[in-house]
Formats: C-alpha cells, structure tokens, sequence
C-alpha cells in the first residue's frame, strides 16, 4: 500500500514538474521546442503548438477561459488563420473575435510577439479584442530582448474600435506593448471605452499609428474613465482628437508623452459636451497638429463645460495649427461669456509651461482660484493678455494690429481690400480727367520778335508770327 502511494506521488511530480516551465540555471524560462503559446489556469501551465492535435493559440485561449483568471504568454506572432478571424469557442466573439468574457480576469504577455488580425478592409465588429462588461484585460510585453516590441494589430472596423473594444463596466490596464496600425471608420482607432464604468489605465506602452475617421485616432471615451500614467501615444490620426478624444467621462493625464498626433480640431487631445479633464504630474503634451479646414487646437482643445484640473509640472508647448502656436485652447461658439470655460489650481508648480489661447466667440477664460503667478502660462500670440484679477487669473482676448497682421486670412483681405481701393481711384481719375476742347487742339501760335537793326536806335514793335511765316 506504501510502494503505491509512493508510486503515485512520484507520478503526481512528473506530471506537475511537466505542466509548468523549467527554469534555466541562468534564470530563463525553458519554452519547449515549437511552442507558440502557453497558458497558466489555477497554477497549472500548459504548452500549445501550432498543429492540428495541440490546436495551437486557438486551443489556448479557449483554455484560459476555464478559470477566473489565467496568464498567456506568446512566443510566436499570432495571426488570424480563417479569413478575418482568430477561432471559434467561449473565448472568441462576433465571428471570431478574441473575446475577455465578464467574470475572467486575463494577463497576456506579448513576450515581443504580435497579435494581428490582418483585415485589408473594415468588417463589422472589426477589433482585435474584446472585453465584455464585467471582464478584465492586463496587457503586458516582458521581452526585452526583443525591444517589448510585442502588438495589438491589424483591427479594421465599421462601428467600433480598432484595436480593443472595452464594454461599460470593463477594465484594461496596460503596462507594456504596443497597440500599433490598428483603424476604425467611427471612434477609437486604436482603444475604445464604449460606455458608463469602462476603464482604460496605461502605465507603459505605446498607443501609436492608429487611425480613426471621426474621433480619437488613439483612445476614444465615450464614457467611463481613462487614466494616463506614462508611455507613449503618438503619431495617430482623426478628424477629433487625434490622441485622446473624451466626449463623457473623466479624462486623466497624469504622466507619459502626448505627441506628433493630427486632427482637424484638437490634434493631440479634444475634450467636449461633460469630459472631466485632470493634467497633472511631468505630463507632455507636444509637437501636435491641428491640419485641415477650419483646423483649431494643436495641442488640447477644450470645449467641455466642466473645468480642467491643472496640477504639477505638465508641459503643453510646441503644438500648432497652420504652423501658428496652438497649445491649450479654450472653445466656445456661444457668446454667453459666464460658462465655466477656466482652469482650477491643483497645485500647479511655476515651472510648469503651458502655452494658452481662445477661439470661437469666447472672449476670456478665468483660472481660479489662489494662482500666485502667470509664469507658468504663456500666450500663444500677442493678441492675448494674462491679467491678476482677485486671486484669479483671467486670460483675455485683445484687439490689436499684431493679431491681424498674425491672421493670414485677415491679412488677405486687408491687402485685398487695398487693392480694390486703389483700382476704383484709378477709375475715378481716368473717368473725371479733363479732355481739350476743340480750340486747345489748333495749332499755337508762336510769338517771336524781329531782329534789330543795329544801325536804327529804334525797336520794331513784336509781331505774332504763324508757324508759317517764321518758315
């Protein structure tokens, strides 16, 4: 009965030390030959290969779906096998689609690898992942060797985020990896937060090259809450708010680079209708673009109605509209100059640089209360003025020739306007110039005088000559 149990224990290890990786002597985690994946459920790691009996990816995936939580780990690209889809099962949505169901907590580990859905075209719920209400997803890439290079790719959708779509009442917290090339023809090119307690926390990583045809080329919040805390969004592009665009919601930049985003209104971050906006931390916000017709905002672009919370050391310079300085810009199309368009105080440090202006009909923005200086705010054009109101600081909009002279449209019809000036004065001239009259046209007479005769003191008297007679 002893050998037995001992017999059985003995195969209990093999079995264990057979479910979990093997770790090197120089502390490398030992992958098997030909493993594209593997899963940990409830402490228990399985390998998955690409062939028809392991199943490969798919087959994971599908197994991490039978715990409440579970860690996978890629070591190799993982792409779209079937047309536009990644598999079938409980761990995949809307005809294949890499689905985190509510009640799961899922840790994936890029481990510099990719998970690319390949679509040439926008489809239907085109995204690469999924999170359900309720569902949890940690992004994370620990590969160093290969330079975290590890992605979310190759989403293309007709009605909602590109790259990961998170439902109200989902969670995504990304530490590392890169959402990259990711598309939507509606809002959230590279992540979507779709509804009333979604949230999207990024503390590494990069969100970058995504594209969206109307808002938030790199993260879009319809609702729900968006913290920022450090990595990268950069270099994607929208119609609104080419880095962040916030309609609802609270929008929280505490860390991290704001950059080389386009929009035609808010190039690197638009906040509009009730968005809660935080700026705080050593966040920077730089080297955005407002492009396009009736461009604004090349830094951030704020037509909410609720105050942004400055605080810290952020830095929003370098960003432009046209080439001109757009940094901060305070929007408002109603001329009822008591909305609460203005900065709160934080605790903002003085050596926080942050370049402000107007647009639309607003004609001041206060920020209140207790600013001890206006060091840290910089106008973007000579036109404005920063003045020291009862503890406050207002920002206000100045009439002036500069600011003309600054607005190539103003300037355009200044000189054109001369110039019609100076045509009907032409006209004017030319239309009222006397003509000679019909005697002024006879030929003149010339009036000469005779010579004298030197030996006669007397003169003879002048005579009229005709041309003539003087020939």
């Amino acid at each position: 009965m002893k050998l037995q149990r001992m017999l059985s224990a003995v195969l209990s290890g093999f079995l264990l030390l057979a479910s979990v990786p093997a770790v090197q002597a120089d502390g490398a985690v030992f992958v098997p030959d030909g493993a594209v994946a593997s899963v940990t459920v409830n402490n228990v790691t399985s390998y998955y290969y690409d062939n028809p009996t392991s199943g490969g990816a798919e087959a994971m995936w599908n197994t991490a779906m039978t715990g409440s939580s579970a860690t996978v780990v890629l070591y190799a690209d993982w792409e779209s096998s079937y047309g536009t889809r990644f598999g079938s099962g409980e761990g995949f949505i809307y005809d294949g689609v890499l689905n985190v169901p509510s009640g799961h907590e899922i840790t994936i580990d890029l481990n510099g690898y990719s998970i690319n859905r390949n679509l040439e075209f926008a489809v239907e719920h085109g995204e690469v992942i999924h999170v359900a209400g309720g569902g949890t997803l940690n992004l994370t890439d620990t590969n160093l060797e290969l330079g975290n290079s590890g992605a979310i790719t190759g989403g293309n959708s007709t009605n909602g985020a590109g790259g990961i779509y998170i439902e109200a009442g989902a969670v995504v917290n990304m530490w590392g990896g890169n959402i990259v090339n990711n598309k939507t023809d509606v809002s959230g090119g590279g992540v979507l937060l779709a509804g009333e307690g979604s949230t999207f926390s990024m503390s590494g990583g990069t969100v970058s090259g995504n594209t969206a045809q109307q808002c938030g080329g790199g993260v879009a919040v319809s609702d729900g809450i968006c913290k920022f805390v450090s990595g990268e969004v950069s270099n994607n592009t929208s119609q609104d708010g080419g880095g962040f665009y916030a309609q609802a919601g609270e929008l929280v930049i505490s860390g991290g680079t704001v950059s080389s985003n386009v929009a035609v209104h808010g190039g690197g971050v638009l906040l509009n209708n009730t968005a809660s906006f935080t700026l705080k931390g050593k966040a920077t916000v730089q080297n955005n673009i407002a492009s396009g017709e009736n461009r604004v905002g090349g830094g951030i672009l704020a037509m909410n109605t609720v105050p942004i919370q400055l605080g810290g050391k952020p830095s929003v310079l370098n960003n432009s509209a046209d080439g001109v300085q757009s940094n901060l810009v305070f929007w408002q199309n109603s001329s009822d100059s008591a909305l609460p368009c203005y900065v709160q105080n934080l605790g903002t440090d003085l050596e926080a640089k942050v370049g402000v202006s107007l647009a639309g009909n607003i004609k001041e923005a206060v920020f209140a209360p207790e600013w001890t200086g206006s060091d840290c705010f910089i106008c973007d054009a000579m036109d404005y003025t920063i003045e020291s109101k009862e503890g406050s600081l207002v920002l206000k909009r100045t009439a002036s020739y500069a600011s003309i002279l600054g607005d190539k449209k103003m300037l355009l019809l200044v000189i054109t306007c001369i110039l019609i000036a100076l045509a009907v004065i032409a006209i004017l001239i030319l239309a009222f110039r006397k003509k000679p009259s019909d005697e002024e046209k006879k030929p003149k007479k010339i009036k000469a005088k005779k010579k004298k005769h030197h030996d006669d003191d007397d003169e003879y008297p002048d005579e009229e000559l005709s041309e003539d007679d003087e020939e």
